[in-house]
């Protein structure tokens, strides 16, 4: 990892309240680089093993409701037994397709949502789910 990453993602970790030491960081700076920002825990563990590190699944399981508790990643409420990672750490909305198919990161304005969420309503009526999930 390049030194400005570590000291970015070292940083990062401190700024949460965590030890920016053992895996975390290693952990955090790859689900950073990730091109994929909504993921399992095996698919998390893939990718790591593609970065040459290997953690235990009970192990990286519990790395990540470590970081999901300081708020560096969440989990997605979603009503499979898999957990889906999202790994955005900002607050923002999410429009899923399907039985968690496609799950789309929205950074858009609560105005802009707000319409988004009338004009699929008004397209299919009882076939929209809203989810309202509050952050601390």
């Amino acid at each position: 990892m390049p030194n400005f990453v570590e000291a970015t993602i070292r940083e990062e970790l401190r700024g949460a309240g965590l030890a920016a030491q053992g895996s975390l960081p290693r952990l955090l700076a790859i689900l950073r680089q990730s091109p994929d920002t909504h993921l399992t825990t095996p698919a998390i563990a893939d990718l790591l093993a593609r970065g040459g590190v290997a953690i235990p699944l009970a192990e990286l399981a519990h790395q990540l409701d470590i970081l999901a508790a300081a708020g560096l990643i969440s989990r997605l409420p979603t009503p499979a037994a898999e957990v889906t990672w999202d790994l955005v750490p900002e607050a923002h909305a999410h429009f899923v397709y399907g039985d968690f198919d496609q799950i789309i990161d929205m950074h858009v304005s609560q105005e802009t949502l707000l319409a988004m969420i009338r004009d699929a309503l008004a397209q299919r009526p009882g076939g929209v789910e809203v989810f309202v999930r509050f952050r601390r």
